[in-house]
């Protein structure tokens, strides 16, 4: 019995298709593919949110949630740069998940926010694990 529930967790786990390449896709787009997984797999997280009544765009929940769990990169100042945990206090979301910025009204922080594969990949894992 325990073979068995060892080797269903071990099994390969399932990818989304539309991410074949090893290119770092934007923010909004890592969250709504993030958001169609855990849809078509019926994961526990997906089933708690819709209980919940997520009254936030549902792919803007996703890529808040990426922010917290695996490292986003961005643009400041013309140069890309790896977001850190302690810079991202007092920054929010603007413009569809793409920029962060800070609470008071001012230019983004940091711009054309991306995720990379394999921090996808273990974010995935991650919503797979939770709940």
């Amino acid at each position: 019995m325990f073979l068995t529930a060892l080797s269903s967790y071990l099994k390969p786990t399932r990818r989304l298709p539309s991410w074949r390449d090893n290119k770092a896709r934007s923010l909004p787009e890592a969250a709504r593919l993030a958001h169609r997984l855990a849809d078509s797999e019926d994961l526990p997280i997906w089933k708690t949110l819709m209980l919940q009544h997520v009254t936030e765009d549902i792919d803007i929940w996703f890529a808040k949630s990426m922010l917290n769990v695996i490292p986003v990169y961005g643009t400041r100042a013309g140069r890309r740069e790896r977001i850190e945990g302690p810079a991202r206090r007092g920054l929010h979301l603007m413009d569809g998940a793409q920029n962060l910025v800070p609470d008071a009204p001012a230019q983004p922080v940091w711009q054309d926010l991306q995720v990379q594969r394999e921090d996808f990949n273990r974010y995935v894992d991650w919503l797979r694990s939770v709940w």
